[in-house]
Parts: structure tokens; C-alpha cells; sequence
């Protein structure tokens, strides 16, 4: 679509909902917010097939058609997300099962992603949306159904006999007989040993089910969405000549480097609060490095979430700050859920441009003030890309799954472990880490982080991060990095796969971080206190960084540091405080000629770009409070045309574009 371009601003609409004579008005109003993309069609089943093998698409061309006219663009999503009615009466082993029941019509996600049945009206379905739509320029990209993962059920799996029967084939094309299986996983104790894979079972919560049967589940489920959306991408890659992808929220259930394989863009969806809009970064900083296109943020609120009842109220300028972090972070769309809040229905609460009864929000002039934004900047930030430190923090799914159902630590929450005790003082550092999935690419990385990553048994995995280190990377591991194998067992002869080998050391004794911590003291000399969990180590030709000075493992080493190759080993016995972390990471980065990207106080995100456009950055203060920015050299604001030199004050809640050259 020409006459529109990135970075693209609109938001989830539902005509569906109103009469068709209504468009315009809407229309009227998407023009003087300043959209000019809208995203339909993502749970209009009913509507686009109202009985089996009938369907109406004319009033949906009717939208994209005016919308077009009007120069705003359209993403189509495939309604999959919601069956309608007759389908789920007419076949009803659609259906996901809990707990031996299965779910009932009326709400969304209720339908099984394993089902053939349900996979054969969703092939249809968007069959048929690919050949209506699929050569329409108004449309700039599709989205696969809506947040792919299991029911919010606090129960993480279908046991429809379809699931049952795609589990147990997998575990049988896994480890071929049922003998290597009970072996691997140690069915012996407790006499759980399974007599063929016709037996093994689903998770069932009323039982304390075995670990590697727990994890193999979250696994299987994974794949299960994974496969589910790969097939309609491949229905839309044959039928259209758009980009494909689905809106992912920020949910540790599924695989995102997987689900990715087959999608051209990462969508994405996110209701962050003023309290935790830090936390976005974290997000953003894992989703850039999936794909080389720019990401789109589908879905996050105007000013409250809420579906009953209503919450999180933001104060003025939020709109303003949270609308352009994903630009910032490298992302070339952001999306409001939703454009006209709904007159009926399960979320009438939530927050939107527009007000049901078609009057704007008192958030209007905070859209359109980004909308001005992002077309005074849009030449600038259409031809530079974020640029990466060489700064990488690891982040695995699989370690997700395993603590999910083993956190090892009484009250380990792996997510927010990450998230606020490392990632964050390291933003806070501006050194900019790009969070990895553990099969990246790791060769434009100088530093990489590891805590937490519970299992590194996969042989090419662990081939590439060794080659990685010994051509001259630094890798800092730890803590409880490498202490389960694929299967989220214990190693038998070591508390480590490789660690022990690769950090030239002996662990001693493990000790977990509860109910107290323990006291490390630096080689410089400096005290402070680790957490999370304890391992002590004899250094076995490794340098000792930190030492313990209380405990069963008072003298032994906490931190050390070995050589392999070109490169080097750090382990961690224990997570150090956020702020001796950052310091450490820090030094060591430097040491390796990794630099924080900015002179700035820890509230803002400063996020270099460059490019054919020239170089600079994106700041956005995310915190309500001032901050302050030093520049090395002269900058121009494009959204202020201020010039800008030596240290600027940045205001509360406010955005900066700074060109540079």
C-alpha cells in the first residue's frame, strides 16, 4: 500500500460488532486520531461462515475497501482463536479436554490444535480468506489466530485422544522403545516404569507427576501450537503475497524461536503497567534478534486494561512513551487494543481510543501527538536499525519448562528472576543486552550472559557455544546453568554437563539460596552477598574472582575465571546483588571491548540506531521522572528540531529522536 508506510499506527477493530453504515464515522475518527493501519477479522468466524461451507466475505471487502480509500492499511487475521458454534455441535471432538472434560462453546481457545478435524475447517477457512485477500495491496500482513497458547485453565494440557495419540507417537519415535524410555527418565523409583507408550499418560494435577514427563508434555504442547500455525502460514505463503505472523504475548509455554521458523515477522502483544514498563524492554530485546524484519507490537493499551472490571489507570504521557518503545527497540508498528471499546460482551472494560458510543478517549491528543511524532521521525527510523554492543543475555524456553515445574529454590520464578535481577541492572548500566534464545547465531557477540540455563544437552548447542568460546568469546555461566540434562535429569557423575570441564574447577557443595543468603568478598576487596543458589568450587586451574565468607562454603571459590582457547570461562556459583552484577559485567565487558551505549541515568532507555539515514538514538524515560543524558557529540531532536549538546535533561515521560550524522 504506497500511500502508507511505517512506522504504522492503529489498532484492533471490530466491525463485526457494529453496523456496517457505521464505517465511516469510525473512519472519520481513525483519520483525525492519526491511525492509519487497523487489524480485523481475528475472531469473525462466525460472521465471514455463519453455517458450514457458506460463507460472506462482502462485508469485510466493504471494510478494507473503505479503510483503503481513507489511506489506511489493514492486517487480516485468521479467526481461528474462535470456532463458531455449528462446528463445535457438528464435531464436538474439536473440543480441548481438561481434566477428562471437555471445554464448552463460548469463549476462545477452546478448540483442540491437534484436532484433524478442527485443522481441517481451519485450512478451509483461511483457504478461503487467502484467495479473497491475498492479492489485495491494501493489505500490509497477515495474523495467524490470536495469542497461541494453551486455555488460561492453570492446566497446561489437552488430553483429547488426539493429543494422547500424538504424545505417545512422539515419545515412541523419541526413544523407539518403551525400556530406553523408563531408563533415560529413571522410571524405576517409585515403581513408575510404563509398560508401552500406549500407557503413558497426560498431566494430570491431582497426581505428582514425574519431571521429565512434566517437561515433555510443555514440550509436546509447544510443538503442537508451533505446528497448528505453520500449517495456515504455509496455506497463506502459497496464497498471498504478504508478510505472515502471529501475535504472541508474553507467555513461557511456547517456543518462540520455533514458532518463528515459519513466519516472516514477530508480532506481539503486551499490557504493561507504569510499575513494570521497564519490563517491555526485556520483551522487545528478545523478539528483535528472531527475525531480521522489524517487529509489530499488535496489542497494548491506551490508558487502562481491564475486562470486567477496569485497571491500571496511566497518568498523562504514558500513552505517549509506551506507544513508541517498541519503535525505539527496532519495531515498525504499534497497535491499540482496541480502536472503539465494545458495546457487548466479555471485555467491556477495557481501555481504547474511542469510547463505545464513538467519542475519543481523554487519550486522544496523546495518539494523535504520536502519530505527528512518528512522521516527523519516519525517514529517519525507516532507514537505521538498532544496533547491537556485542552484549548477549541467554533466555531458553526449555530452562522455562523445567523450572515451571521443578523451580529448585523454593520460590523461583525463572521470568522475573531474569528479568529484574539481571536484565534489568544491566539496562540500567545502558549496557543494552540482546536477550537470546540459546540457538542464535552467536558470531557478532563478544559477552554473553547464561544464568539460569538449566539444560545445555543438545550436542549442536553445546558444539557452537564451545566453538564460540574457544574463537574468543567471554561467556559468563551461572548460576544453575548446565545442571539438568535434556530430559531434566540430574548428570550422574557431575553436578554440571560441561561446566566442571570448560571452568576449570571442582564443585564442592551446593547450597540453595533459602531461606538466607551468603557472603561473597571480591579480589579487590569489596563485600557484598550472592542469592539464589550457592556453588562452591576448587579452582582446577581457574582463576578465583570471589570468594565465600560464611557457610559450609566459607573460603571456597563463588566466581571464577578460566581460559579456553581464544576465549574465556566465567562461572557463577551464585547470582550476586543486581547492582555487583552490573559493576562486574561492567568490567568484564570492557575487558572485551563491549561499552555501555550511553552516559545516562538508569530511567531511560537509549537505544542507538544506525543505518542509511545516518546514526543516533531513541530515548524514552520510562519511570515518570527526570533524567539526564550526556552526548558526545551534537545532536538534532527531530521531533523538536532542538539542537542538543553536552548533557540534556530529559523529561518525565517524555521521547526524544536524537540524529547525530
Amino acid at each position: 500500500m504506497s500511500q502508507v508506510g511505517p512506522p504504522y499506527l492503529g489498532a484492533a477493530y471490530y466491525p463485526e460488532d457494529w453496523p456496517l453504515e457505521q464505517i465511516d464515522d469510525d473512519i472519520a475518527l481513525m483519520k483525525e486520531s492519526g491511525c492509519n493501519v487497523m487489524r480485523v477479522a481475528e475472531f469473525a468466524w462466525s460472521r465471514m461462515e455463519p453455517e458450514e461451507g457458506r460463507y460472506d466475505f462482502e462485508w469485510l471487502h466493504t471494510v478494507v475497501d473503505k479503510l483503503g480509500d481513507a489511506a489506511i492499511a489493514t492486517i487480516m487475521c485468521t479467526p481461528t482463536a474462535t470456532p463458531p458454534q455449528w462446528l463445535v455441535d457438528r464435531y464436538p471432538e474439536v473440543l480441548y479436554v481438561r481434566r477428562g472434560q471437555p471445554m464448552k462453546h463460548g469463549g476462545r481457545r477452546h478448540a483442540c490444535p491437534n484436532s484433524p478435524v478442527y485443522r481441517a475447517h481451519c485450512e478451509r477457512i483461511v483457504t478461503k480468506m487467502a484467495e479473497e485477500f491475498g492479492q489485495d495491496d491494501r493489505i500490509i500482513g497477515w495474523q495467524v489466530d490470536n495469542e497461541l497458547s494453551s486455555p488460561n485453565t492453570g492446566e497446561r494440557a489437552c488430553t483429547c485422544p488426539a493429543c494422547m495419540r500424538k504424545f505417545q507417537d512422539g515419545m515412541r519415535e523419541k526413544f523407539e522403545t518403551i525400556e530406553k524410555l523408563n531408563a533415560t527418565w529413571g522410571m524405576d523409583l517409585w515403581s513408575q516404569t510404563y509398560t508401552s507408550f500406549g500407557r503413558l499418560p497426560g498431566p494430570d494435577w491431582d497426581i505428582w507427576h514425574h519431571h521429565s514427563l512434566l517437561v515433555a508434555w510443555e514440550e509436546f504442547m509447544s510443538d503442537s501450537f508451533v505446528d497448528f500455525c505453520g500449517a495456515q502460514a504455509d496455506v497463506l505463503h502459497r496464497l498471498t503475497n504478504h508478510p505472515v505472523g502471529t501475535d504472541m504475548m508474553p507467555f513461557l509455554g511456547l517456543d518462540y524461536g520455533d514458532m518463528h521458523k515459519k513466519l516472516d515477522l514477530v508480532q506481539y502483544n503486551h499490557y504493561n503497567s507504569m510499575e513494570n514498563l521497564w519490563e517491555v524492554g526485556f520483551w522487545f530485546d528478545m523478539i528483535r534478534p528472531l527475525k531480521a524484519a522489524p517487529f509489530w507490537n499488535t496489542e497494548t493499551a491506551t490508558c487502562w486494561n481491564g475486562s470486567g472490571a477496569a485497571n491500571g489507570y496511566k497518568e498523562p504521557g504514558f500513552c505517549v512513551v509506551n506507544s513508541w518503545l517498541p519503535i525505539a527497540f527496532g519495531g515498525e508498528a504499534n497497535l491499540y487494543w482496541l480502536w472503539r471499546q465494545h458495546w457487548s460482551g466479555q471485555e467491556l472494560m477495557h481501555g481504547a481510543v474511542v469510547s463505545s458510543q464513538g467519542r475519543p478517549l481523554h487519550i486522544i491528543g496523546e495518539v494523535q501527538e504520536i502519530s505527528r511524532g512518528f512522521e516527523a521521525a519516519g525517514d529517519f527510523l525507516g532507514s537505521t536499525r538498532p544496533v547491537s554492543n556485542g552484549l548477549g543475555l541467554h533466555f531458553s524456553h526449555k530452562a522455562a519448562w523445567i523450572y515451571m515445574h521443578q523451580p529448585m529454590v523454593a520460590g523461583f520464578n525463572y521470568h522475573k528472576k531474569l528479568s529484574e535481577d539481571v536484565y534489568r541492572p544491566l539496562a540500567q548500566a545502558q549496557l543494552r543486552p540482546d536477550v537470546l534464545q540459546p540457538h542464535v547465531d552467536l558470531t557478532s557477540y563478544k559477552v554473553i550472559v547464561s544464568p539460569f540455563v538449566a539444560t545445555l544437552d543438545d550436542e549442536d548447542l553445546r558444539g557452537r557455544l564451545e566453538r564460540w568460546i574457544r574463537d574468543g568469546g567471554t561467556w559468563i555461566a551461572g548460576p544453575l546453568t548446565d545442571v539438568r540434562t535434556e530430559h531434566a535429569t540430574k548428570f550422574k557423575a557431575s553436578p554440571f554437563g560441561s561446566l566442571e570441564e570448560w571452568g576449570g574447577v571442582y564443585c564442592t557443595y551446593e547450597i540453595p539460596g533459602q531461606p538466607r543468603d551468603f557472603g561473597i568478598k571480591w579480589a579487590d576487596g569489596r563485600e557484598s552477598e550472592g542469592s539464589v543458589w550457592y556453588a562452591a568450587f576448587e579452582p582446577k586451574g581457574a582463576e578465583t574472582l570471589a570468594s565465600y565468607t560464611e557457610g559450609p562454603m566459607a573460603g571456597l571459590a563463588a566466581v571464577t575465571r578460566h581460559k579456553m582457547g581464544k576465549g574465556q570461562v566465567i562461572l557463577l556459583g551464585t547470582l550476586p546483588t543486581p547492582e555487583d552484577l552490573a559493576g562486574f559485567v561492567t568490567r568484564v565487558a570492557n575487558e572485551a571491548g563491549v561499552s555501555p551505549v550511553a552516559e545516562a541515568s538508569e530511567n531511560l532507555y537509549v537505544i542507538p540506531r544506525e543505518g542509511e539515514g545516518g546514526r543516533g538514538c531513541v530515548v524514552v524515560e520510562i519511570e515518570n521522572r527526570p533524567g539526564t543524558l550526556a552526548l558526545p557529540h551534537e545532536a538534532v531532536d527531530l521531533l523538536t528540531g532542538k539542537t542538543h549538546t553536552g548533557t540534556v535533561e530529559v523529561a518525565p515521560y517524555s521521547v526524544m529522536v536524537l540524529k547525530t550524522g
